[in-house]
């Protein structure tokens, strides 16, 4: 992750200040003050060149010029112009060890002003990053801030990725709501970083905040949508998170089983499962969810919920043949129970208990059988069922009722 960071920092940037560091309140007065120094007219000549060279992108060229000049007695200032800018051709050229060197030695002039000072150990500090002395970067950036004379978030957004990588997530977290608080216009991968912390943390709400902006920003990432909407679950805040949801997929943004399973989950644990159903077709039509026996016995449940009981056989009769048990055979016989079909309940209790029902279970579906045998006025075979319901003490208490009621008739 560091490296996609550290990109962004390539371009050179004047960034903010601290309190402490390593430069005494003398010494920071001084490199803010300090002026450009005199440079000869060779000197200015041979660094164009230089220039030129990396414009053409002759860098090799530029490197042997600038290195050269390096072996010279030239004054601080110039030295320090010569180290800059070899580093800055090392840098280009991918000799990164070659650049900090380079920058160190331009730091070590003492002689660069103010700004190319900041500009040398913001450059050093960005190239340590890159090669994983997450110390070394730390220690740079620090004595940067010392320096700096203003904020910039930038800078905080920089110092949260090193304190990242060296696994102070805690002040990777702060720095980076520091730079996202100083900005006007947070670039996304900003916001991606605080959101991926703030989880980290469990700080749902305000990842959900960032979220919301990302969504803004680039409402065409699905990603943003969902993970936004699982922010808003963590945050007890599932109406928004369905609505979030919503927009997504009127968006055709979601189109996947797992995305379109979710908002089903959520339309039934809010109390909407006409909505769920509706849903849960459209994705069975469509090919987004497969049609297996669990999203069938998802939509059937979902429709018996709606009050949709004709709507839920289809589905929940395809589920009952395609189930290892009798399960979904049982919840059919007391659909038709419902219905008052009671020989298609019959046999649909029949088939449950072929294909097998859970011992504890099994004592309700003969109660059932013989609720249903009894509106047939089969009283015998009702009878029959209920004495099979008496030997599971899970269905015992009401199976005796049931029993003198039958005995009665």
């Amino acid at each position: 992750m560091f490296k996609v960071v550290c990109s962004l920092f390539l371009a050179v940037i004047i960034l903010t200040g601290a309190a402490h560091g390593k430069y005494t309140a003398k010494e920071v007065e001084e490199i803010r003050n300090r002026r450009p120094g005199l440079i000869s007219k060779g000197v200015q000549r041979r660094l164009m060149r230089a220039q030129e060279m990396i414009i053409r992108e002759d860098r090799k060229g530029a490197i042997k010029v600038l290195e050269s000049m390096t072996q010279k007695g030239y004054r601080p200032f110039e030295m320090g112009q010569v180290w800059q800018s070899l580093a800055y051709a090392y840098a280009q050229s991918d000799q990164f060890a070659k650049a900090r060197k380079a920058f160190k030695a331009s730091i070590d002039t003492k002689a660069l002003p103010y700004k190319p000072t900041l500009q040398s150990i913001f450059s050093l500090a960005q190239l340590q990053l890159m090669a994983e002395d997450y110390k070394g970067a730390d220690k740079t950036l620090s004595e940067w801030f010392q320096l700096s004379n203003e904020e910039k978030p930038d800078a905080y957004v920089f110092k949260a990725t090193i304190a990242y990588q060296k696994g102070d997530k805690q002040t990777a977290l702060t720095s980076i709501l520091k730079g996202l608080k100083l900005s006007k216009k947070p670039k996304e991968n900003w916001l991606t970083f605080a959101v991926s912390l703030l989880y980290e943390n469990n700080r749902y709400k305000e990842a959900s905040e960032l979220l919301f902006k990302l969504v803004e920003m680039n409402t065409g990432k699905k990603m943003y949508w969902t993970q936004l909407a699982g922010t808003l679950l963590n945050s007890d805040r599932d109406l928004e998170a369905l609505a979030v949801m919503d927009l997504a997929l009127m968006m055709n943004l979601l189109d996947k089983e797992g995305e379109i399973r979710n908002i089903v989950s959520l339309y039934l644990s809010n109390g909407l499962p006409y909505e769920a159903s509706k849903l849960l077709e459209k994705g069975l039509k469509k090919k987004f969810v497969t049609e297996n026996k669990k999203n069938l016995e998802i939509l059937g449940n979902a429709l018996i919920q709606a009050k949709e009981y004709d709507k839920a056989l289809p589905p929940l009769k395809k589920a009952a043949t395609l189930s290892e048990d009798g399960k979904m055979f049982a919840l059919l016989a007391r659909l038709y129970l419902e219905k008052e079909e009671f020989n298609t309940a019959v046999k649909n209790f029949d088939l449950a208990l072929q294909k097998g029902i859970k011992k504890e279970k099994k004592g309700q579906v003969y109660v059932e059988k013989a609720i249903a045998l009894s509106s047939l006025n089969k009283i015998k075979e009702a009878k029959e069922s209920i004495n099979k319901a008496l030997s599971f003490k899970e269905s015992k208490e009401l199976a005796m009722k049931w029993q003198d009621y039958l005995n009665r008739l």
